[in-house]
């Protein structure tokens, strides 16, 4: 979703061009008929995560730019030693990779066929959302994982909701809910393009930083009113709240949740239905800074021996967070444990 901003970034920068994407094929629906980008190259053959293998075909590309079959080629993927870039923000550190200043709108891109609005449509007026005063859409089973509910907790929160007041909740996720309340409804049945275009028929979101969340940013999407739970604690941390603030954009429709229960999300959620900004004022929670993935992210440098990356991350975060004393402990941590991490996962391995 941040990577779409690029693409229109090129074509800014290179008009005339013929951009090639490449992609891993489990997420080219995210690009279907994005107006900046020429053809789409899947990439079925890096399993996700796998270092090794993006460093091989990162290789590959750049070496036919050498040889004359790209005039150019941009690596914005945030893995390798694009991983220097993070600085709290997974947006920022995919545009640091891209050489050139962005200068376009920063809003993702999403282009949606009538098919899928039509089917949002269709998911509306069968689901009765019109008789409702309130619509949640609420998204709780995010690959981020920067939240662990069940899918029992999120039902539970529902039941809650729908009990009190007249309102919709949409689970959406990947996992098929069945529940005897209408008003509990199953969101699994639409693709995460055509749950963009269900924003148009929500007023409220309920979400975890994951696809649901960032789609609700797009083009495509209608702005909602949003409360974020969220480990603060996770390995890759990447609030909502975090990134508008860093973009400028307005966050007074975010209420952040580290610390919660049930009894609170339901509790906030009522009141955030009635009265956002008396809910931001109550519940709102300050998302801690920590630097856990700094610690990862040199380790991993370290083991390519990527020093020069090293001092591109540095240089990043003291950009934005000055001298911070966390921020250098979580450096040092990953120069002295290196060798005993190391040897660690070469035993497991």
């Amino acid at each position: 979703m941040y990577a779409t901003t690029i693409a229109r970034q090129i074509k800014e920068d290179f008009p005339g061009c013929h951009l090639t994407w490449a992609i891993a094929a489990f997420c080219k629906d995210i690009i279907a008929g994005n107006p900046y980008i020429d053809q789409v190259t899947d990439i079925d053959f890096v399993p996700k995560s796998d270092a090794k293998e993006f460093r091989r075909y990162k290789r590959k590309m750049l070496e036919k730019k050498a040889s004359g079959e790209f005039d150019e080629v941009f690596i914005t993927q945030n893995m390798d030693t694009n991983q220097a870039y993070y600085d709290g923000c997974i947006r920022s550190c995919i545009f640091n990779a891209y050489p050139y200043p962005v200068k376009v709108p920063i809003k993702p891109v999403l282009k949606l066929t009538g098919i899928e609005t039509d089917n949002a449509g269709k998911f509306a007026i069968q689901n009765q959302l019109q008789s409702y005063d309130q619509v949640i859409l609420f998204e709780f089973a995010p690959q981020s994982g920067q939240l662990n509910i069940t899918k029992e907790t999120a039902i539970l929160i529902a039941e809650d909701i729908v009990q009190k007041c007249k309102a919709a909740v949409i689970l959406s996720s990947a996992l098929p809910i069945s529940h005897q309340d209408k008003a509990i409804i199953d969101g699994s049945r639409l693709t995460f393009r055509e749950t963009a275009a269900l924003t148009h028929y929500c007023t409220l979101l309920v979400g975890c930083s994951s696809c649901i969340s960032w789609i609700s940013t797009s083009e495509a999407a209608k702005p909602l009113p949003m409360i974020q739970l969220i480990n603060a604690q996770t390995s890759w941390v990447n609030p909502v709240s975090r990134d508008f603030e860093r973009f400028n954009l307005p966050v007074e429709q975010i209420i952040d949740l580290t610390d919660f229960d049930k009894k609170k999300v339901t509790d906030c959620i009522i009141e955030a239905m009635h009265n956002f900004k008396a809910a931001r004022d109550t519940y709102n929670q300050v998302i801690p800074l920590q630097f856990k993935t700094t610690t990862s992210i040199v380790y991993n440098l370290l083991c390519y021996r990527e020093f020069r990356a090293i001092g591109i991350h540095i240089k990043a975060n003291r950009k934005i967070y000055g001298n911070n004393p966390l921020f250098i402990i979580a450096v040092i941590k990953a120069f002295v444990f290196f060798p005993f991490r190391l040897l660690r996962n070469l035993i497991i391995k």
